[in-house]
């Protein structure tokens, strides 16, 4: 792993708080290792996974490049119209049935947070579908849940192979009203994914 983010590997030690940076990623690995034998901090066999797992939930703007070890071991669903549809007519009504005057959607900041984490995420794929008739109820539904909210990165975001739902809209809505949809499985998969915005910690 020779080429490292903008600005270099860094992480925070969890039990010390003491940060590493380096632009090479062995150095920063290794003075890793040394902090935490000199504090007491067992390791485990797997510890080296467990390091780069931890620099990914810490920056998760890094995108792809921390990743594929952790999407390698993920299962990828084939993009389904009916779950997509699904998912989409559940948030309609739950945008409808949400009371007046309340904060139904996450803030900007928060939209545009997760858009990054999506556009960089390899199970991200194209939401596309050959009948033109079913593109168009999709796209329909979209503008419908959203109105005229965007993120910078909407040209970006397509669809989760994980879930099938539309990252453009997904992003808006709150977590838990996804969560709630989904099938244990589904949710199990998306705790794995350490950087990922739509999982829970246990």
């Amino acid at each position: 792993m020779s080429d490292s983010p903008p600005g270099g590997w860094k992480i925070k030690v969890p039990k010390t708080g003491v940060e590493f940076k380096h632009y090479d990623f062995r150095a920063i690995s290794n003075a890793y290792k040394s902090h935490c034998n000199a504090n007491g901090i067992l390791l485990s066999p797997n510890w080296q996974e467990e390091f780069l797992s931890e620099m990914c939930k810490q920056n998760p703007h890094w995108g792809r490049k921390c990743r594929p070890a952790i999407a390698n071991t993920m299962k990828r669903r084939r993009l389904s119209l009916t779950a997509v549809l699904s998912f989409l007519n559940m948030l309609r009504a739950w945008a409808q049935s949400t009371l007046s005057g309340k904060a139904a959607f996450v803030s900007q900041e928060e939209a545009e947070r997760r858009a990054g984490i999506c556009a960089n995420c390899p199970f991200n794929t194209t939401l596309q579908f050959s009948c033109g008739a079913c593109m168009g109820a999709v796209l329909t539904l979209i503008q419908g849940i959203l109105g005229k909210r965007k993120t910078e990165l909407d040209n970006s975001l397509g669809a989760c192979l994980i879930c099938s739902c539309s990252l453009k809209a997904a992003v808006h809505v709150p977590v838990d009203v996804q969560r709630e949809g989904l099938s244990d499985d589904l949710k199990d998969d998306f705790d794995k994914i350490n950087y990922c915005w739509k999982r829970v910690e246990k």
